[in-house]
């Protein structure tokens, strides 16, 4: 695809061509799901859930990287029972937006299967500029699933 000084630029070709580009770097599987539309209700003696479950907006490949948190200035400490990840998933202009607060499943981690079946907290979701990706930042308080709590 050939780009001249005089010719204007298709932003529309080369997003089609870059998101098939990254879509090679997409390493595991996830779902965008709105925690707030489920009602399920944990049974402890029947050690399971009734109600209807939580509505998912979207699923399919994607692409994760763990993120380092900053250190704490007051005290210089690392908290380091919060896990940050960001996440890549292929644009979409008709999805529904992906805000604040709705959750991330991971469904299989691919190489990282330490992620499996963890639910992240979305923090932000920007599209990219040229539309090839919708990076989401989310976090999970890794400590309590450690203690199973």
């Amino acid at each position: 695809m050939a780009i001249s000084a005089s010719s204007p630029i298709d932003f529309e070709k080369i997003a089609q061509e870059m998101r098939s580009t990254v879509e090679r770097w997409y390493n595991a599987t996830v779902q965008v799901v709105d925690p707030n539309t489920g009602n399920l209700v944990w049974n402890i003696s029947t050690n399971s859930y009734t109600g209807d479950a939580a509505t998912v907006i979207w699923s399919g490949t994607a692409r994760i990287q763990q993120i380092s948190l900053p250190q704490i200035k007051s005290n210089d400490v690392r908290e380091t029972s919060i896990m940050s990840i960001r996440i890549q998933i292929p644009y979409d202009n008709s999805r529904e937006l992906i805000r604040k607060g709705l959750s991330v499943r991971v469904t299989d981690g691919g190489e990282n299967h330490n992620l499996a079946d963890l639910e992240f907290t979305v923090k932000s979701a920007i599209n990219s500029s040229y539309g090839w990706n919708t990076t989401i930042e989310c976090e999970v308080d890794a400590k309590s699933i450690a203690n199973g709590s």
